[in-house]
């Protein structure tokens, strides 16, 4: 358990408010065992077992109703205390057999509750079973299942906007329809009109608009969820922003409209509660945020969240989440189900690592199911990690409901489509003296790579290096899904710490794989036991990202920098401040052959040249000594990058190349020598530079 109870002295409780001489003392260190809403738990006194400690968890609000029952003839007592030791609430009964109940207590915090039962007439000397049964009469937040209103004019929600751009109105009802082009009708009674801006031909930039509406006559109320997506047609695509209104009425009365703008590819979400009279209350509204974040969780004690035990709770816009919390290891495996059980709500699990990093997420189990799961995630730390669950667009959301929360070990199936589909067993992760962990939310490919103090690179074209650098994991190489969660691994194996020197971490975001989704990574490093380094990233396709870490000849372990390196097409020099070094830069003349070196401390060294336009340059930069893997940067007169060359064409070798390139105007240019990374790389090395000009 996370928590126990300080000291439970019952006799002073029970002593002063029942009359009673009985003592019993329970220290810290009690077995508790965790009883479930609805689930009666059976017990046994005797006088090995004098009383018995059970605990729950509960959030802030939630109001409880405790029951004891027994036909051994025992005279049963009752405590409630909170995870402190405080005492909430007692009882004792008056005859044998009597049960005991203490109900409608609220408890005023989240956390853990602790249930003490013992005999105030003496401990039994034979067995005596008794049976101990936790209601939860009230939940904070607590969900009002949707109602209805008889309307004379029935409920209109319109979309305007003034371009040619495709948006797209869906409106979820408090009852789980959902009104879109796709789905015109709902049973509720809601229809959709026309889908403006969907064709071509047909695009209309003098006010188009959507609406979804329900006639006169019974409507739900609730929560209304009103998402607009901009679609750029494939044909005909829209770039630029849109701003549109929505509009509601209800019954002739209008509410206050929204308006807002959205780009492509992006969701604005809306909300408002019909309420039992006609009265509407709007919600928050804004851009939903991909991928989405953990919310501030600061000041808030989360619930304990055993595993093989369901949890119930509700998500309403009062409350749009609900923390949990477990004990994890490194190399553990584990898996998440959150279920609807009622409203319209749309569910969504965030897994936090003990950084508080968002390790994995997942809003739809499959396309058509919005329940949620996480299957197979493999832990790759030590701690408490966190489980976020909340709905669909989070705090902006307009969806709310019951729902139920299972945290289990692996699962070897997960149905699908209605079939259900194996997953194959993760690897077994080992441990290692070094660790170098990759996880991610998404069907991309990702990969990892790893180069030590020796310039030796491990990764999925050669998993393991002299060193004893391993590639252990490879999440969705090659666009083939991972067994749940993906994660790549490297690591050096236990026993010693290996070779001194800097180590280069590049994570390169290489495929979609047909997955269109935002993708957001952690990347930790861990040695012997210990978190170094960790950060997590959202790159586009074709992004680098390099990071590193250094071991001291001492074993100190001290991490570098981290950042983006532009793409694999084109490096990007924005890292480096090279303006500093203009003044005293070298100025090279056509033909002209120099040798520099780059350095920890020296990672760039900076050369001018004067070029006309119309003039044909290349500049070589190779490699003479020590692990440098050079990179070339060629900038204008006005300061922009024009060209650029990590690896020379041909993909043989690691030295760099800016071949032919023709200048534009006449002025002074400037050449940036640097290794991969630029000012996040660690490599270094002598090298020679040649510039020639035609």
């Amino acid at each position: 358990m996370s928590s126990q109870p300080r000291l439970l002295v019952i006799c002073l409780i029970v002593a002063l408010c029942f009359g009673l001489g009985v003592s019993v003392t329970l220290s810290q260190d009690a077995a508790a065992r965790l009883v479930q809403p609805d689930v009666p738990v059976s017990g046994t006194l005797d006088t090995q077992n004098v009383a018995q400690v059970y605990t729950f968890t509960a959030v802030a609000g939630q109001q409880v109703r405790l029951t004891a029952t027994n036909t051994a003839g025992l005279q049963l007592a009752l405590l409630l205390t909170d995870a402190a030791g405080v005492p909430l609430a007692q009882v004792a009964a008056t005859e044998s057999n009597d049960a005991v109940e203490v109900a409608n207590v609220t408890l005023a915090t989240a956390g853990t509750y602790y249930v003490t039962i013992f005999s105030v007439a003496g401990v039994p000397e034979e067995s005596a079973v008794f049976q101990l049964l936790l209601e939860v009469t009230a939940r904070a937040g607590e969900f009002t299942p949707p109602g209805e209103l008889l309307t004379v004019t029935g409920l209109q929600v319109r979309l305007e906007w003034n371009s040619t751009a495709n948006l797209n109105l869906e409106v979820r009802d408090p009852v789980g329809g959902s009104l879109f082009f796709s789905t015109p009708e709902v049973a509720s009674g809601g229809r959709f009109g026309v889908n403006a801006n969907s064709v071509c031909g047909q695009q209309n930039a003098e006010n188009p608009f959507e609406e979804a509406s329900w006639a006169a006559g019974v409507i739900p109320t609730g929560s209304y969820e009103l998402l607009v997506y901009y679609d750029p047609l494939q044909d005909c695509p829209t770039t630029e922003t849109a701003s549109f209104t929505l509009n509601v009425t209800v019954d002739g009365t209008p509410a206050t409209p929204v308006s807002g703008s959205v780009d492509p590819n992006r969701v604005y979400i809306a909300s408002f509660i019909l309420n039992a009279d006609g009265s509407i209350l709007p919600g928050r509204d804004g851009l939903k945020v991909d991928p989405p974040v953990a919310p501030s969780l600061q000041g808030i004690a989360p619930l304990t969240l055993e595993r093989d035990f369901a949890v119930t709770g509700a998500i309403t816009s009062a409350q749009p989440f609900v923390t949990y919390a477990f004990d994890g290891v490194d190399g553990d495996v584990v898996s998440l189900q959150m279920t609807a059980s009622s409203g319209n709500l749309d569910t969504l699990l965030l897994l936090l690592d003990p950084n508080g990093n968002v390790v994995a997420f997942n809003d739809d189990v499959e396309r058509g199911n919005t329940n949620s799961a996480l299957q197979n995630v493999a832990l790759l730390l030590n701690g408490t990690y966190t489980v976020v669950a909340t709905r669909y667009g989070q705090d902006l959301g307009g969806t709310q409901g019951e729902y139920g929360l299972t945290l289990s070990g692996a699962v070897s199936s997960v149905v699908t489509g209605g079939q259900e589909i194996a997953i194959p067993d993760l690897p077994n992760l080992p441990n290692g003296s070094v660790e170098v962990s990759l996880q991610w939310n998404s069907l991309a490919d990702l990969q990892l790579l790893v180069r030590d103090p020796l310039g030796q690179a491990v990764f999925d074209d050669q998993p393991q290096v002299p060193g004893g650098g391993t590639l252990a994991a490879n999440g969705n190489v090659n666009c083939t899904p991972a067994e749940g969660s993906p994660v790549s691994y490297i690591y050096w194996p236990e026993g010693r710490l290996p070779s001194a020197g800097p180590y280069e971490i590049e994570v390169q975001y290489q495929s979609q794989c047909n997955d269109t989704s935002p993708v957001q990574f952690t990347l930790n490093v861990v040695v012997n036991g210990q978190l170094v380094f960790t950060s997590t990233q959202q790159p586009r396709l074709g992004e680098r990202y390099v990071a590193s870490f250094n071991i001291g000849l001492d074993g100190t372990i001290t991490a570098g920098e981290g950042g983006f390196f532009g793409t694999v097409q084109r490096p990007d020099v924005a890292s480096l401040d090279y303006n500093a070094e203009l003044e005293n830069a070298r100025v090279l003349t056509g033909g002209e052959t120099v040798t520099g070196s780059i350095r920890l401390n020296r990672k760039f060294e900076v050369f001018v040249f004067d070029g006309t336009a119309g003039q044909v340059v290349t500049v070589d930069m190779d490699a003479l000594s020590g692990t440098l893997d050079p990179v070339l940067f060629l900038v204008d007169p006005n300061g922009v990058q024009v060209a650029q060359n990590d690896d020379a064409p041909g993909g043989r070798t690691i030295n760099s190349l800016i071949s032919e390139f023709t200048l534009l105007e006449d002025g002074r240019y400037i050449i940036i020598a640097t290794h991969f990374g630029a000012r996040f790389g660690v490599t270094a090395g002598d090298y020679n530079l040649t510039l020639r000009l035609n």
